[in-house]
């Protein structure tokens, strides 16, 4: 199921590398950090994404498994990401979405009414008056890549009736994933 992967893994590297520039060159303006989670919540997952989260949640130990499935029981569809542990850190952090990655960093995106627009975590960057263009994820482009990804990955693997439905991270955990 690996291959399957390929071409998610690769963009996950360079979400990454396009994170850690935008990281160093902001460092001194970003609060995010360890257990800093409000921005965390169950949001809507591709399946790729969903599927690859299902995985790597299915590799830990029971007591962890049976604490993130009653948390996610609570609110299946939305409020908290069921993946936090007590301490409000992420217990899959290395398998995380895309958009998890991008938390709290600015992201260039446009709105309803076509708008181009910047967002970010309101406890960053409240020092700075401006940020630069280079700073910024283009976030519609790489929601583009990450759409024909998962494209791809569901006619690889449910050929050409392919769901593209998304699913919540709860609802990603309950996936039944031979």
């Amino acid at each position: 199921m690996d291959a399957l992967f390929e071409n998610y893994e690769a963009l996950l590297a360079r979400v990454g590398a396009r994170c850690e520039e935008i990281e160093a060159a902001l460092s001194g303006h970003m609060a995010c950090r360890k257990g800093c989670s409000t921005c965390c919540l169950n949001i809507s997952l591709f399946p790729v994404e969903a599927v690859r989260l299902r995985l790597a949640f299915g590799a830990l130990d029971g007591e962890r498994k049976a604490s993130v499935l009653a948390r996610a029981s609570v609110s299946p569809d939305d409020g908290p990401c069921p993946l936090l542990d007590e301490a409000g850190a992420c217990i899959l952090y290395d398998h995380r979405p895309v958009i998890c990655r991008t938390h709290g960093l600015p992201i260039l995106f446009e709105d309803e009414k076509g708008t181009r627009r910047v967002d970010f975590c309101p406890e960053n960057f409240q020092a700075l008056e401006s940020l630069s263009g280079e700073s910024m994820i283009d976030l519609d482009a790489l929601n583009q890549m990450l759409a024909a990804i998962n494209g791809r990955f569901c006619e690889e693997l449910f050929g050409g009736d392919a769901p593209f439905e998304r699913l919540s991270i709860s609802n990603a955990l309950h996936l039944d994933i031979a």
